[in-house]
């Protein structure tokens, strides 16, 4: 399989990421083709990951609105969807506006046209983590030696997942403008510490009732508990022996000879204390709380 080499991070560092080409689209005369790839619901991750593609605006080099696409159509989780945009000239900024049915994003592309340069980019789901946007594990690959999951980052108009935050260093960033219509580009003086994301959202009803249960090598209770970030269902990773509460972001070891005052019960699913034989973080480890386990 062909790959195209682009900017992607790792384990939090730039690195290059070979993507797979049929990621990219076959763009025609004056045409930017954009494909979105979301999310594969199930063990890991999410359970409503599908939803309305971004609208989609660009500028050229210097700030002239040239093209946009309004309510492009519906993604199912798991899939790519493309987005053909006309417009006049180089499409150097582009903005995704997005819609009132949220989507995790694990990877996004843009083919320009050949009259256009024939260029082609890519932004990894990774940097959403990185960047302060709420996160997710993507149950994707970039290509088809499968040596990667990038993770998602979630986007949506109606308030269930919350834009914000940005990433010095790397052209991307997550806003909450509505619907703009022109940009404003400077230099701005370099920041000696990142840019602190906004105080999230509490997660929506479906990630509030599931468990997930994994062993994968491409998740990690530990990466959910610790980023500040993460928005999801509570986690369980049997091979780091670790219970995310992601509700408060708070990690448990797995109960075990060992003792710990506060740990997960892997068979009753519930977070308990040595000396009570029951605690809770908000609604952490309640029993009977979890009407799904994906595992």
């Amino acid at each position: 399989m062909s790959l195209v080499d682009a900017i992607g991070v790792i384990s939090g560092a730039l690195t290059i990421v070979g993507f797979g080409i049929d990621n990219f689209g076959e763009s025609s005369t004056s045409v930017s083709i954009i494909k979105v790839a979301v999310t594969l619901d199930g063990t890991g991750g999410t359970t409503d990951a599908g939803g309305d593609l971004p609208d989609v605006r660009i500028w050229n080099d210097l700030g002239s609105f040239v093209g946009m696409k309004a309510d492009p159509d519906h993604v199912n989780n798991g899939n790519l969807s493309e987005i053909s945009i006309d417009h006049g000239s180089q499409g150097v900024y582009t903005l995704f506006s997005t819609n009132s049915d949220a989507i995790c994003v694990a990877l996004v592309t843009t083919t320009w046209s050949d009259d256009r340069g024939g260029n082609q980019y890519a932004v990894s789901g990774d940097y959403g983590k990185e960047c302060g946007a709420n996160w997710l594990a993507s149950n994707m690959y970039y290509n088809s030696e499968q040596d990667h999951q990038p993770n998602c980052f979630w986007i949506n108009a109606d308030g269930d997942q919350l834009s914000t935050g940005k990433c010095n260093g790397i052209d991307f960033g997550v806003r909450d403008e509505e619907d703009p219509n022109a940009i404003k580009y400077y230099v701005k003086d370099k920041r000696d510490a990142p840019v602190r994301a906004r105080q999230q959202k509490r997660r929506p009803a479906w990630a509030d009732s599931d468990l997930v249960i994994s062993d994968s090598k491409h998740h990690s209770a530990k990466s959910l508990g610790e980023s500040g970030t993460s928005l999801g269902p509570d986690f369980a990773h049997a091979g780091e022996s670790l219970f995310c509460d992601m509700d408060s972001e708070t990690l448990y070891a797995f109960c075990s000879e060992n003792g710990f005052k506060a740990c997960f019960d892997f068979g009753s699913q519930t977070v308990t204390n040595s000396e009570t034989d029951y605690m809770s973080t908000d609604d952490a480890g309640a029993a009977g709380r979890y009407t799904r386990v994906l595992d």
